[in-house]
């Protein structure tokens, strides 16, 4: 019988090279995250090697919480981990997709020497494809598609990292050394994939003509309700970010995030075929391999040469006591300095990037004024503070300003109560500004 106890979080070793997903799901993570105290055990090996559980895992980190149950499993090998994970994944929880057993088939297949590991010892690849089978909870003949022409497979695989990690905006030398590439091979495929792109910019996909999808044509967004498939607090509304890709970007552009959240300017990007570089002080748990961790007050992402290929940043920080603590109680934190330090570096975060950026790109900024109580002041409108400083410069000139308002929904019955009482006005909407590099 499996032992059970409670470990801590942090003690849990997750194996990427051990997990049979391509991808995992955030939603799922965060569906968790609101229901942990019904969430079964983990399962670890004798090392606390993640076997089983990554969302339940991960569901704990977004609690912030420090101890988890887990089951123990001794494991012989990294063969006999990964074997007993898809065994786990392919048959209850969230299950593995197609895609990711199609992986684990060709990776096994692919490494003779992990063979032995199976209930067989013969090395007949008949044999081998039946016990694939039975493993992953596939028929004979999808086993058997799947291992057709391992070669090719293996390049489109290939491919669609080198895809995945160009429009990300690594470098051909990181490309290189994560596909196993040279760096001269690897700048070859990027060539090739962008002249592919390049070629294809007036299919559906890179011309926002899917079912739908309305090109904006004033300055209020609104929008009936969130789109977002994860949600988390302050999380920007996607479609905000859909429009100024429409507006102001072209296929391979490059775009940055510096405050990226959830992933959504990621996700976008990825569909429009926009380059991007994704960044956060402190990426959300999850998401540590998809947005880079980069504080944008002290840096500037290093992009090098490749600043004149920046057509849009996209910025959308803590809305300064509205999200105080939430992030963090660090006195760094944009969320917790004083007004003067959060207006000074949203200014010069501006400034800076304006700066770098090409002439005809955009910076945008969305933000809510704040309604507080401090030396009798009860409204602070950020842009305005903002835009004014970023005036001193002459490389940026404000293009044009957008209302979004949230649903009425944002409003507690405590605040409608509030604002009658006081005869105040409740701030329902955010402000998106638009600079352009002259």
């Amino acid at each position: 019988m499996a032992e059970t106890k409670t470990i801590k979080v942090a003690d849990v070793v997750f194996r990427e090279d051990l997990y049979p997903r391509i991808k995992h799901s955030q939603q799922k993570a965060q569906e968790y995250a609101e229901n942990i105290e019904q969430l079964p055990p983990i399962e670890v090996n004798q090392n606390n090697e993640l076997i089983d559980g990554f969302h339940r895992w991960t569901a704990h980190k977004l609690k912030s919480i420090e101890d988890i149950s887990v089951t123990i499993t001794k494991t012989n090998s990294d063969n006999h981990l990964l074997l007993l994970a898809i065994e786990r994944n392919a048959a209850h929880g969230l299950q593995m997709s197609p895609d990711d057993k199609k992986k684990m088939a060709q990776r096994f297949y692919l490494d003779e020497s992990s063979w032995s590991t199976f209930a067989s010892t013969a090395s007949d690849r008949a044999i081998v494809k039946k016990e694939l089978a039975l493993m992953l909870k596939a028929s004979p003949a999808k086993i058997s598609e799947w291992l057709s022409n391992i070669d090719q497979k293996f390049r489109e695989e290939r491919r669609e990292k080198i895809k995945s990690m160009y429009l990300r905006c690594y470098t051909s030398e990181e490309i290189g050394k994560e596909v196993g590439l040279a760096e001269r091979q690897a700048r070859e495929e990027i060539e090739g994939l962008s002249a592919e792109i390049s070629g294809a910019k007036k299919t559906p996909k890179l011309t926002f003509s899917e079912d739908g999808w309305a090109p904006p044509n004033n300055s209020v967004w609104a929008f009936s309700k969130k789109t977002n498939e994860t949600s988390h607090f302050g999380n920007t509304e996607a479609r905000i970010v859909d429009n100024l890709l429409y507006l102001y970007t072209q296929p391979l552009d490059i775009v940055i995030d510096p405050f990226g959240g959830g992933g959504a300017t990621l996700d976008l990007c990825e569909k429009r075929m926009r380059r991007c570089w994704i960044s956060d002080r402190a990426p959300k748990p999850g998401l540590e391999n998809d947005i880079r961790k980069l504080d944008i007050c002290k840096e500037l992402p290093p992009l090098n040469k490749r600043w004149s290929e920046v057509a849009l940043t996209y910025l959308d920080p803590p809305y300064w006591k509205q999200a105080e603590g939430q992030y963090s109680k660090d006195a760094e934190d944009l969320a917790n300095m004083s007004l003067e330090d959060f207006t000074n570096n949203m200014v010069e975060i501006v400034r800076r990037i304006g700066e770098k950026q090409r002439s005809g790109s955009v910076v945008a900024l969305i933000i809510q004024p704040t309604q507080w109580k401090a030396e009798g002041r009860q409204f602070t409108d950020h842009v305005f503070d903002i835009v004014r400083g970023v005036s001193k410069t002459t490389k940026l000139k404000v293009a044009n300003r957008v209302h979004c308002p949230y649903q009425t929904e944002q409003c507690t019955p405590q605040m409608v109560e509030w604002a009658k009482e006081n005869k105040e006005l409740l701030v329902l909407s955010r402000e998106l500004v638009i600079w352009k590099r002259t």
